[in-house]
């Protein structure tokens, strides 16, 4: 029995019979003799075969009962529209016509046209047997048979004990019917050929897989499972207790939601995306800040993981301010302003601070001008000590000469002492300090 109808061009036969001498209401006179109705009735009509006796038989069979029956105008229409069965040279009737109508019953003239319709294999249909359960080989049968809507569907199986399935072919689909040996198909049916893929690349999908996890845990998972091609997709997330959690995860493009429905064995290298959080790209902000120098302001942001530090300086005449800090502005806001505490880590942060620089050196350069004058106007009274202390001694050499006194105990022990410019006994080694008065 057949399966599969399709549409193809109908093929017109026709049978010829002896021409019609009879009408269905009269006679006709022979050789001067005249024949009644009923005589000429029965011998010009014949009985019309039952429809269970022709429809969904083959045109042979039915053609023998219109022939027995003695029918002159029997015209068949071939219509080649079974795409497969079990024998080729099948032939099913469908539709009988009787003198225009579809389907009568009775007595009918002889002579009355007859059409009967008929499906019967298309005309590209082959009988198909395979020897051999190789795909390779049913792939190479089908091709030499003319079949060009061919696929294959792989069950992957991991080699470890199945080394003897490998290539060879599960079932074959053609068209919407399982494939039977020595059945005839259409060339023009797509076939769907299920084999085993078994190969190194397969491995069994683990089941345990935690995708609800953190990417830490889930990629050493997959790379213990053996996958190569998992791609890691980061999507920036404020929240710093959401770094690396895993959003979501697909597998060939489909969402990993329930690891029941997966194939329990895949390639290798089929595509795996994992989407998870990270914190990476931002960093939090200080509570508060207590800092006083610009060095500690600046690493208090980079201890944090800020990038983007950078410093700029305000002049100011009073030296107390000097190196305090002014401000710190994030992105062109003062810090006090920022209510959002965790920020992207490459924002701009700038420490404003005050620089006295200018006025210390102004402060230094008076204070050097006034120690330079200091110290002239002590060296010039030194000179002048100087020449006055020469000036007596040149006196005291004249005056007292005579007397000498070897030092101020000397002078001492004389009852001179002190001993003044001009007083008998006066030297400069007895007046140390140059004032004019010795051993005071």
């Amino acid at each position: 029995m057949f399966n599969r109808w399709s549409t193809h061009s109908n093929h017109l036969e026709s049978i010829p019979r002896i021409k019609k001498i009879l009408n269905r209401k009269t006679a006709i006179a022979i050789g001067g003799l005249g024949i009644t109705t009923v005589v000429g009735g029965q011998l010009m009509t014949a009985e019309l075969p039952m429809k269970n006796q022709i429809y969904d038989k083959s045109i042979e069979v039915v053609l023998k009962q219109f022939e027995e029956a003695g029918f002159e105008k029997v015209k068949t229409i071939k219509i080649s529209n079974i795409e497969y069965g079990d024998n080729i040279d099948d032939t099913f009737v469908k539709v009988v016509s009787v003198d225009g109508e579809d389907w009568k019953e009775g007595r009918v003239l002889k002579s009355t046209p007859v059409t009967i319709t008929y499906h019967a294999a298309t005309d590209d249909a082959v009988e198909l047997a395979f020897s051999s359960k190789k795909i390779s080989e049913i792939e190479a049968k089908l091709d030499d048979a003319g079949f060009e809507n061919v696929s294959k569907s792989p069950i992957l199986l991991v080699e470890k004990g199945n080394i003897d399935k490998k290539d060879t072919v599960d079932k074959i689909e053609i068209g919407s019917s399982t494939y039977t040996s020595g059945y005839f198909y259409s060339k023009k049916l797509p076939i769907t050929i299920t084999y085993f893929d078994v190969s190194p690349d397969n491995i069994e999908f683990p089941t345990t897989l935690d995708i609800t996890g953190n990417r830490k845990d889930l990629e050493k998972q997959l790379t213990t499972a053996g996958f190569s091609n998992v791609k890691w997709t980061a999507v920036a997330d404020k929240e710093k207790t959401k770094h690396e959690k895993i959003r979501k995860s697909t597998i060939n493009g489909e969402n990993i939601e329930n690891l029941s429905n997966i194939e329990t064995v895949v390639k290798k290298q089929i595509p795996i995306e994992v989407t998870y959080s990270d914190f990476s790209s931002f960093a939090e902000l200080p509570v508060s800040l207590n800092t006083t120098t610009v060095a500690d302001t600046k690493q208090l942001f980079t201890n944090n993981g800020f990038n983007q530090v950078s410093e700029t300086s305000i002049e100011t005449n009073e030296i107390g301010k000097n190196g305090q800090i002014q401000s710190v502005e994030i992105n062109g806001k003062n810090f006090n302003e920022i209510n959002d505490k965790v920020i992207r880590k490459d924002s701009k942060i700038v420490i404003k601070y005050w620089n006295a620089e200018k006025a210390i050196v102004e402060k230094a350069r008076k204070e050097e001008e006034a120690r330079l004058a200091a110290e002239a106007q002590k060296a010039a009274q030194a000179q002048s000590q100087a020449q006055n202390q020469a000036q007596i001694q040149q006196f005291a050499g004249t005056s007292a000469g005579t007397v000498y006194y070897k030092n101020c105990t000397a002078a001492r022990n004389a009852g001179v002492a002190p001993v003044r410019i001009g007083d008998p006994g006066y030297a400069p080694h007895l007046d140390r300090d140059g004032d004019g008065i010795g051993c005071e």
